[in-house]
């Protein structure tokens, strides 16, 4: 009897995978498809193995905390507990040219992590951009997400007072594994907050509240 094609097509060896790049890729469709407006879907099940993490600006126009119950490896500047990271101010004042400073950034200095766009577009609240980054971890990508605003924050009176566009972020772990027979998340070893550190250093931007010296902590 003669394998159906669809019997073929699902013994296919790595061969059918014609470039390195196919995973990351892969994983950016998924996640671009998350962030396409979509009918509202049910309710996931309780369990965290079937949880979905959202990503894009919230209802709330901010970007989205870590969901430490599903994905702890995770930072974000939206987090009220230790997933989180200080907002930054940027050299520019201009939101878009603060894109456009990161997104050149990003793409021509993560080259050996598999970096690429998922998405830049225009909000109400700024500009939002996100990249996808090759991992260890699993087939799909780490997500960071920026949300650029035009307001500063100037209003405090003090030495450290300067212009420049407010940048948030959140950087996620795309890949989720737990430790059997629990549902205690595998660590990723601060990986997220390690990558925020080193765009940051690229693009030259400080935290907010460390403009006169640097907080040691990040």
């Amino acid at each position: 009897m003669h394998a159906s094609s669809s019997s073929r097509q699902r013994h296919a060896g790595p061969a059918a995978w014609s470039s390195a790049a196919a995973p990351l890729v892969a994983g950016i469709v998924s996640i671009a498809l998350a962030l396409a407006p979509a009918a509202p879907a049910a309710s996931p099940a309780d369990s965290p193995y079937n949880a979905q993490v959202e990503y894009g600006v919230t209802a709330r126009g901010t970007i989205g905390s870590c969901p430490g119950n599903i994905n702890p490896n995770c930072i974000s500047t939206a987090s009220t507990d230790g997933s989180y990271g200080p907002a930054w101010r940027a050299t520019e004042t201009d939101v878009q040219e603060a894109v456009r400073v990161l997104k050149n950034a990003v793409l021509g200095g993560f080259d050996e992590d598999g970096v690429a766009l998922i998405a830049s577009r225009s909000v109400l609240e700024g500009e939002y951009i996100s990249f996808g980054f090759n991992t260890k971890w699993g087939p799909k990508p780490d997500v960071v997400e920026f949300l650029i605003k035009p307001e500063g924050v100037t209003g405090r009176n003090w030495e450290g007072d300067r212009e420049g566009a407010l940048v948030t972020y959140r950087s996620i772990g795309g890949n989720v594994r737990y430790l059997y027979p629990f549902q205690q998340v595998v660590s990723d070893f601060g990986a997220q907050k390690e990558r925020v550190i080193r765009i940051r250093d690229a693009v030259g931007w400080s935290i907010i509240g460390c403009e006169l010296i640097e907080c040691y902590e990040y």
